[in-house]
């Protein structure tokens, strides 16, 4: 999914930079492999611990204590820093469940995922869930992503 999404965006012209928290740089490594990468992946940042939100994304601890660091407010806030620290036309940015040991409750289980594209000065929000092994959540997260990419570049 990955290499059509890429495709995409090399005939739109536009470039791409990850801010990557659960996936934890699996979205810009699938988007290095493709053969459109050079045109495309302007790279990333990876901020699994919260230390990295807070300290190199400047997201506030209050907002991080209200919401926790996995969830949709925190990961809008990463896109918006994002487009203050790196020029491209897509910001794309997940926080998200993996496996356990974050902020899972029984209205969010280990599995959530949120994603956040910012573009053409608009913010879309995504809340997904994504069952099995850990690989298997990447792969299918990854897919949700790319298809919700194509369909925000393509309105």
């Amino acid at each position: 999914m990955s290499d059509s999404c890429a495709k995409v965006l090399a005939d739109k012209n536009l470039t791409v930079v990850f801010i990557e928290s659960a996936t934890a740089g699996y979205l810009a490594h699938r988007f290095s492999v493709c053969p459109y990468s050079g045109d495309v992946l302007m790279g990333g940042l990876v901020c699994y611990d919260v230390s990295l939100k807070k300290n190199v994304l400047n997201i506030s601890s209050q907002l991080i204590d209200q919401y926790t660091p996995e969830s949709l407010e925190i990961t809008r806030e990463l896109v918006k820093k994002s487009k203050t620290m790196f020029d491209a036309d897509l910001h794309i940015a997940c926080t998200g469940l993996l496996k356990s040991g974050g902020s899972e409750t029984e209205d969010k289980p280990v599995g959530t995922f949120f994603y956040c594209i910012g573009y053409d000065s608009e913010i879309y929000d995504f809340r997904r869930f994504c069952s099995g092994p850990p690989e298997q959540k990447l792969r299918s997260i990854n897919s949700l992503i790319c298809k919700s990419i194509i369909e925000v570049v393509n309105k």
